[in-house]
């Protein structure tokens, strides 16, 4: 049988060349972006700020001083997660699985799309699983010494820097406790002791936080919260502009004890998309095999409470939504708890491949079951290759292919373009003459001044545009927006996928309008994206469909209004359930409608408000547009049956109003004055209203039907 070491080397290196081999070339959507710039200017990207993740990329980058920044941080998140199933398998053969097993155990987590996908780019997660790969790993090589001083030190600086790289270690670490001490049989004092060496070295690892404030004091690009002082650092540390214990700012759902249900429901459907039918069933055989071994009952404690506390307790503990972009977001925590499951899975192979009537047929299934999630991994390629994914790279690139010399661009939320251009101006050196500025003031240096973030929402949107306005006085001055209303008084001109301020825009007008460059611009656009990708992954096809929006609303502003619900609708094909592009296509639409029914095309304004009203169902102006649009094209019966529908569900005195004029028109007098009486109760204020009223009254008296 070979050795240890040449297993250990075999999958490092096996992962360690796929890995490299479909490689992410460039930077990805998602938190990529950042990162790298964040590793190339030894920056401080988002709360808690990562500071393992950014001193350790930078090293190892300065090792391979070849390729873009961000082949350099791709590259170490390859090799950091090679080295993860490397020890995650190294960790199985101490813990007494043949290699056979174990490598079918390891290749089933560490070829499962979620693992491949967040390895082969610029993500903090490769890191993460390999810290706990080496923590299960001292538990597992020391077994019944877990909790000697030796072997909780190690134990300790590993939870320790796990922690200042990716905070969710923390989960991991009851069950390596537990097991520890149940393996161990320690008395108290031996206990206390173990427990003394590991937060002893537990606060050695955590010791990476203090990067945090000693960069933030040298100013760098990237500066999340200017941790420069205690009471930022800890706001920062917490991720307190998040909720300590939320994914994102949207916090968790309500109805805990529901959620439990629906959150272990969760898991088990991602365990199920991540090992497929195969894997499950060797996992449940395996833990029904570990649940019936009296000898190793005990140990088989480590993966078990390892699965439940980094897994359902993850769930239950945040209790997130069950909207796309927060499924998306979570995709990355699993394999935490999927290393226990790596265990069962490895346990489940042994039993059937010692269950075999012949050595020769037991080697040939073993071989079969560490080849399966390989060639699975091969058959879904589109659900993690990366080799020729360039649609961050463009989008970066094409917005500031879109600003002029000298120009000022804020971004009006949007990770993707923070990101993407955070990579590009500081990684790489482009474009230093823009000015980039995130409306929130927490990404890039604020502009809005060092109290902004202790104000009020009011305040904060008066100094917004206070701040703004100034910017466009002197320097061309863009927005990354689908708002309308962002600077009030000035048009916002299309300009491909940004807005530039423009003149002061007349009161009352709602005129839109296409900078001359806009269609050169469309024409100049390197537009890249895998559709597989889009299908497969939110935050990719949370991007693409901008592109088709930004362009409807150019073409609709020409007057190519049937071009521009033809994007629309690519644009929602792309991303059915992107949670922004509903409203946003909805409300393209509804404008594309606007113009064409002011140039008297109301069969073109029927159809976009129509498709407005399949983008986002339930809109009452949007029903009130396409009865008007009906009536107008001389379909009376159906303009009255749409103002009937929309009067029961959603009455207003605009409503009523159409309603009674239609009447009035056909001298149907009595229905008219029912109809403008009941538009006056809801708006008694509006003479008008009343004048209609009463004349139409006076007609149905004296007989005027006809």
């Amino acid at each position: 049988m070979r050795s240890r070491a040449f297993w250990f080397l075999a999958v490092f290196l096996v992962q360690a060349a796929a890995g490299i081999y479909f490689l992410a070339p460039s930077v990805s959507f998602g938190d990529s972006g950042e990162l790298i710039a964040s590793v190339a200017t030894l920056s401080i990207p988002h709360a808690p700020g990562y500071p393992l993740f950014c001193a350790a990329a930078r090293v190892v980058s300065e090792v391979f001083p070849f390729g873009t920044w961000a082949w350099r941080v791709n590259l170490f998140s390859a090799l950091c997660g090679a080295a993860a199933a490397a020890l995650l398998f190294d960790a199985m053969t101490l813990f007494g699985l043949a290699a056979l097993p174990a490598l079918a155990g390891t290749f089933f987590l560490s070829a499962c799309p979620i693992w491949l996908r967040s390895s082969l780019q610029a993500e903090v997660f490769s890191l993460h699983w390999l810290l706990a790969a080496a923590c299960l790993w001292v538990v597992c090589r020391f077994r019944d010494r877990a909790l000697d001083p030796g072997a909780m030190s190690l134990l300790g600086l590993c939870l320790g820097l796990g922690g200042a790289n990716h905070q969710t270690l923390i989960l991991a670490a009851p069950a390596l406790l537990i097991a520890a001490a149940l393996q161990s049989r320690p008395s108290r004092r031996e206990a206390l002791r173990g427990l003394f060496w590991l937060l002893a070295f537990a606060f050695l690892g955590l010791l990476a936080y203090a990067y945090l404030p000693v960069r933030s004091r040298a100013f760098p690009p990237l500066d999340w919260g200017h941790p420069s002082d205690w009471p930022r650092f800890v706001r920062v540390l917490l991720r307190r502009d998040f909720g300590t214990f939320s994914l994102t700012v949207e916090g968790p759902q309500a109805g805990r004890l529901m959620g439990i249900l629906k959150q272990s429901w969760r898991y088990l459907g991602a365990s199920y998309g991540a090992f497929g039918p195969v894997g499950c069933a060797l996992a449940l055989l395996g833990a029904l095999v570990a649940a019936l071994d009296r000898e190793r009952r005990v140990r088989w404690t480590l993966p078990a409470l390892l699965v439940l506390f980094a897994g359902p307790g993850f769930l239950w503990l945040g209790n997130p939504p069950f909207d796309a972009m927060t499924q998306g977001a979570l995709d990355r925590f699993y394999p935490l708890s999927w290393m226990g499951a790596a265990f069962f899975i490895a346990c489940g192979a042994r039993f059937v491949v010692d269950s075999a009537a012949e050595p020769r047929l037991g080697l040939a299934i073993a071989w079969a079951l560490a080849c399966a999630p390989v060639i699975s991994a091969a058959a879904s390629f589109a659900r993690w290759g990366q080799r020729m994914d360039l649609a961050a790279h463009d989008y970066g690139r094409n917005v500031l292919r879109t600003l002029p010399r000298g120009a000022a661009l804020f971004m009006d939320g949007g990770d993707d373009t923070f990101f993407t251009l955070a990579y590009n101006q500081f990684a790489l050196g482009r474009r230093p003459d823009v000015e980039l500025h995130d409306r929130g003031g927490l990404v890039f240096r604020s502009i809005y001044g060092s109290d902004f973030r202790r104000l009020s929402k009011e305040e904060k949107e008066e100094r917004r545009l206070q701040v703004e306005a100034a910017a466009a006085a002197v320097r061309p001055t863009y927005y990354s927006t689908l708002r309308d209303e962002i600077l009030p008084g000035r048009l916002l001109l299309f300009e491909g996928a940004l807005r530039r301020v423009g003149p002061e825009q007349p009161r009352g007008s709602a005129a839109k309008f296409e900078s001359p460059l806009g269609p050169a611009l469309w024409e100049a656009y390197p537009l890249r994206f895998l559709q597989d990708e889009a299908r497969w992954y939110y935050r990719y096809r949370a991007l693409v469909p901008f592109y088709p929006l930004m362009r409807a609303l150019a073409d609709a502003d020409r007057g190519q209004s049937a071009a521009a619900l033809l994007r629309l609708e690519e644009a929602m094909s792309m991303g059915p359930d992107v949670l922004w592009l509903p409203s946003a296509a909805s409300q393209a639409a509804q404008w594309t409608g606007y113009l064409a029914a002011k140039g008297g095309d109301w069969r073109t304004a029927e159809a976009a408000y129509r498709s407005a009203e399949r983008f986002e169902p339930g809109k009452p102006d949007v029903a009130m547009n396409i009865a008007v649009s009906v009536e107008k094209l001389g379909r009376r019966e159906e303009a009255e049956r749409l103002y009937s529908e929309l009067l029961r569900v959603a009455p207003s005195a605009a409503a009523w109003h159409n309603l009674g004029a239609m009447y009035w028109a056909q001298g149907r007098w009595a229905e008219a004055a029912k109809a403008f009486n009941e538009a006056v109760i809801l708006d008694p204020g509006n003479p008008r209203l009343a004048r209609f009223r009463d004349d139409a009254l006076s007609r149905a008296r004296r007989g005027g039907e006809r």
